[in-house]
């Protein structure tokens, strides 16, 4: 294992404790203030450095992989319970309005299985529907068996089998999971809430992922290669802002399968994007919400920043196409951190305008949620490295590369 600077060290394992804690920053905000934030950031880190130099050593050399395994399942357990009990009562409006994030997809999943317009009706809270047709489709199998508020419980169960499969390790999967529910309150909230940015962020993660891995692999077959790919054209007409990753994706294709099957593949997540989205929009332009919603919020951003809807994007693509010059490995480690990186700054630069806006400080845009964009991928990336360090105390983003090892 090559040894890190102590400086590169310490850059590490900050840029490892804001993709962790930062997605939470508007949570703590919005209850503690400025202080709160602040104590959170300090109290968060010290916690995550006495995890590095103390637990970790511990449980990595106790956990077994059986053990892991039975661990996990009685997470998810009492996930699923504690949020089959508590989504109610945050529907109810009886300890705040809670999130119609969930009944935006209810309605528009709903009027969509009936064969009608999903995006005319608003929400219990007068909202209009602002879900993509990819999330409402997704949503679908959620919303027909009745469990909406599981759908997020299912994409971090999904998440936790990703990572065990493809890094070979229930100890370093189930580890995630845990650092993500003590480290990330907002992950809670919105696990309780029913609001749909972890499933978001989760499938688009684990679509790419399966792709890279298998048109990356010349050995796979053509329908293992066609399947994620379409997948992720479902996904990515969820939420507009992971377009801003294509130009990573773009690289890391080519550097591991070669221009004609990254453009081929792409090719393929792009028109199925276009089909699912399109004829939504096609079927009645004034109707589509999501389109309004959108709009509405750059033309409030456009009033402190003229043009804000197209520097906003640009630069997080300028910043992206930066990064992927970088050398991206199969394992996806270097290629999330970068990912993360990219919807943190365009996730950063929204708010300081917004703020600017409104006269003082509002994280994310006032919706609790939007930090997942870059929670899950900094922290698939970050934990790794972290977590196969943690025998030399190192940490650094540079060494997460090649860390895939056997289960003990």
């Amino acid at each position: 294992m090559r040894t890190e600077s102590p400086a590169r060290q310490y850059i590490g394992f900050l840029g490892f404790s804001a993709f962790l804690l930062v997605p939470s920053f508007d949570t703590f905000l919005k209850y503690f203030g400025l202080i709160g934030v602040i104590l959170y950031f300090a109290i968060g880190s010290l916690a995550l450095l006495f995890v590095q130099k103390f637990v970790l050593p511990i449980y990595r050399s106790k956990m077994t992989g059986k053990f892991a395994d039975i661990l996990a399942v009685v997470t998810f357990a009492a996930l699923t319970l504690a949020v089959t009990i508590v989504y109610p009562l945050a529907n109810s409006e009886r300890f705040g309005s809670g999130s119609d994030a969930d009944d935006a997809l209810l309605i528009a999943a709903g009027k969509l299985l009936n064969g009608e317009y999903p995006y005319y009706l608003s929400t219990y809270l007068g909202n209009m529907i602002s879900p993509m047709p990819g999330a409402v489709l997704l949503s679908i199998p959620f919303v027909v068996l009745g469990i909406i508020a599981i759908q997020n419980v299912f994409w971090l169960g999904v998440l936790f089998v990703t990572v065990r499969h493809y890094f070979k390790s229930s100890p370093l999967a189930l580890g995630l999971i845990w650092l993500l529910l003590l480290f990330s309150p907002t992950v809670l909230q919105n696990l309780l809430t029913g609001a749909d940015y972890v499933s978001n962020s989760i499938y688009i993660l684990v679509f790419m992922w399966m792709m890279v891995t298998t048109i990356s692999d010349p050995k796979s077959a053509e329908w293992k290669r066609l399947l994620p790919a379409i997948l992720l054209g479902i996904g990515l007409s969820s939420r507009s802002n992971f377009l801003l990753l294509m130009p990573l994706l773009l690289s890391i294709l080519v550097q591991n399968a070669g221009w004609i099957s990254a453009i081929k593949y792409l090719t393929v997540s792009g028109i199925t994007c276009f089909l699912v989205t399109v004829p939504f929009w096609l079927y009645d332009p004034p109707g589509f919400t999501p389109l309004i919603v959108q709009s509405m919020k750059v033309t409030e951003l456009q009033t402190v920043l003229p043009l804000a809807g197209v520097i906003i994007p640009l630069s997080g693509i300028l910043l992206a196409a930066f990064l992927s010059l970088q050398k991206l490995e199969t394992d996806c480690l270097t290629f999330f951190r970068n990912c993360a990186v990219v919807q943190l700054f365009a996730l950063l630069f929204t708010s300081g305008i917004w703020s600017l806006k409104l006269g003082y400080l509002d994280l994310f845009v006032g919706q609790s949620g939007y930090g997942m964009f870059t929670l899950f991928f900094g922290a698939v990336a970050g934990w790794t490295a972290f977590y196969n360090n943690a025998v030399s105390s190192n940490f650094s983003f540079s060494s997460a590369s090649g860390t895939r090892q056997a289960e003990a």
